[in-house]
C-alpha cells in the first residue's frame, strides 16, 4: 500500500519555463493514485489555462523580479513557512524538491520540511552550478544537503555517476534514474511547415536551423555561430534561428560573432522569453533542431525535440549518446568542435530522406521511453521506499 500525500514544492515554475516539467510530473504522480498539492510562484500560469485535478498554490508571490534581493529574500523565507503550513495542514507526508544550484534557499526548503518530520525527495537537475562552469567545484556545500535527503532522483547515468561523487554517503540504490518526461502533452503546432513560418514570421524560402532554449555558457551557442559561419560558405540557402534568453552570458560575446563573419542578415536572433503556446511553432518550422552542448545532466530541449519529432544534431556528449542513436534519431558531431558540426549540418540539410528518417525516429523515441505514465509509476514508487525504510 502507498500511503504517499506529496508536497511538491518548485518556487520557480513559470518563472524561467519549468513548468512543462512541473505539470508533467504532478499530473503523472497524481494520475499514478498519489495525492499532492503544487506549490510554485505567481509567474505560473498553465493552472489557468488547463484543468488540472491537482491543486497549484501560489505561495511564492513577487520573489522575482528587480526589487531588492533582501526583500525577495525575506519574502522567500515566509513563502517557505507558508508552503509548510499549509502541507502540514494537509496532512502530507513527504516533500518531492527541484535541486537546481544547491542555493541556501533550497537548503532551507529540505530542512525546514526535514524538522517537520517530512521525507525528502529531490529531483536534481544539475549536479555542478553552471553559472560558474569552468570554475573549481566547492565539494562543501554538497554534504548539508546530504543529511536532508531520503531519495535522489536523476534523469541520466552522468547524472547518477555525479551524484555519487559528491554525495559519498549516500547508499547508491537511493539515487533513481528516472527520465525526464515530454513536453507535448499540452501544446501542439498541427500546421504545415508553411504555416508555422509565417506565424513567426521567419522566411518561408530557406532552410531553418533551431537553436531553442535558455542561453548558458554550457550549452556552446558559440560553437553553433563558428560552425554557421563555415556552412553558410557552402549555403547561401541557410539561416540560423536563436530563440530563448540569455542567463548569465554576455549577449555581445555572441553577436561579435555574427558580426564578425558577416551574419546579420542570415542570424534571426530572438534573445527572449518564448511564449509557451509558440514553443511548437519554432520546431515545426525548422530543418533541423542543433544542441552543441558542452556539458548536461539532462536536457529539456533535446527532449522537446523528440516529442516534436525533429531532425537533431547533438554533441556527443554521454547523456545524449544514451537516448541519440547516431543516424537513426539523430545526429552526433564531436563535441566543441565547429567543423565537425558544419559539416554534419550541411550533409543533414542536404538530404531530405534522412531528415524525415530522423524525424520518425526521434518521435517514436519520446513514445517509447519519456511518456508521464512511466514516470508517474516510478516516481510513485520512490516515495513509497522512502516513507517505508
Amino acid at each position: 500500500m502507498n500511503n504517499s500525500k506529496v508536497a511538491f514544492v518548485e518556487p520557480i515554475g513559470g518563472h524561467r519555463g519549468n513548468e512543462f516539467y512541473d505539470f508533467g510530473l504532478c499530473k503523472a504522480v497524481n494520475d499514478a493514485g498519489i495525492e499532492l498539492s503544487f506549490y510554485t510562484c505567481d509567474e505560473t500560469h498553465l493552472d489557468e489555462q488547463f484543468p488540472f485535478s491537482f491543486k497549484t498554490i501560489k505561495t511564492f508571490n513577487r520573489v522575482y523580479g528587480k526589487e531588492l534581493k533582501i526583500i525577495r529574500g525575506v519574502r522567500y523565507v515566509l513563502a517557505i513557512r507558508k508552503t509548510l503550513q499549509d502541507a502540514k495542514a494537509k496532512g502530507y507526508n513527504v516533500l518531492h524538491a527541484n535541486i537546481y544550484h544547491f542555493s541556501r534557499l533550497e537548503l532551507l526548503i529540505l530542512r525546514m520540511f526535514k524538522n517537520n518530520g517530512f521525507k525528502i525527495v529531490t529531483t536534481i537537475h544539475d549536479v555542478e552550478d553552471f553559472q560558474k562552469y569552468g570554475t573549481t567545484v566547492n565539494s562543501d556545500k554538497y554534504l548539508k544537503f546530504e543529511k536532508l535527503i531520503d531519495r535522489i532522483i536523476v534523469h541520466s547515468d552522468f547524472a547518477k555517476q555525479s551524484v555519487e561523487k559528491y554525495f559519498s554517503k549516500t547508499i547508491p540504490s537511493h539515487i533513481h534514474k528516472v527520465p525526464h518526461g515530454d513536453t507535448d502533452f499540452l501544446y501542439a503546432a498541427n500546421c504545415s511547415v508553411t504555416e508555422a513560418r509565417e506565424k513567426l514570421k521567419l522566411p518561408t524560402n530557406k532552410q531553418l536551423i533551431l537553436f531553442f532554449g535558455q542561453i548558458k555558457k554550457v550549452k556552446g551557442l558559440d560553437v553553433l555561430l563558428k560552425a554557421f559561419a563555415q556552412l553558410r560558405k557552402q549555403n547561401s540557402e541557410v539561416q540560423l534561428v536563436v530563440a530563448g534568453p540569455t542567463w548569465k552570458v554576455e549577449e555581445t560575446e555572441f553577436l561579435n560573432i555574427i558580426r564578425e563573419n558577416n551574419m546579420e542578415g542570415d542570424c534571426i536572433m530572438r534573445l527572449e522569453y518564448i511564449a509557451n503556446e509558440m514553443i511548437p511553432y519554432y520546431f515545426r518550422a525548422s530543418d533541423i533542431v542543433a544542441l552543441p552542448y558542452r556539458k548536461i545532466y539532462s536536457s529539456g530541449v533535446l527532449i522537446r525535440s523528440l516529442d516534436y519529432g525533429a531532425a537533431i544534431v547533438a554533441s556527443d556528449l554521454d547523456v545524449f549518446k544514451d537516448i541519440i542513436a547516431d543516424g537513426q534519431n539523430g545526429i552526433l558531431f564531436q563535441t566543441e568542435n565547429p567543423d565537425d558540426l558544419s559539416i554534419k549540418m550541411q550533409n543533414l540539410l542536404a538530404n531530405k530522406q534522412l531528415q524525415e528518417k530522423l524525424k520518425a525516429g526521434a518521435k517514436q523515441t519520446a513514445n517509447e521511453k519519456f511518456s508521464w505514465k512511466l514516470i508517474g509509476e516510478k516516481v510513485k514508487a520512490i516515495y513509497s521506499l522512502a516513507l517505508n525504510e
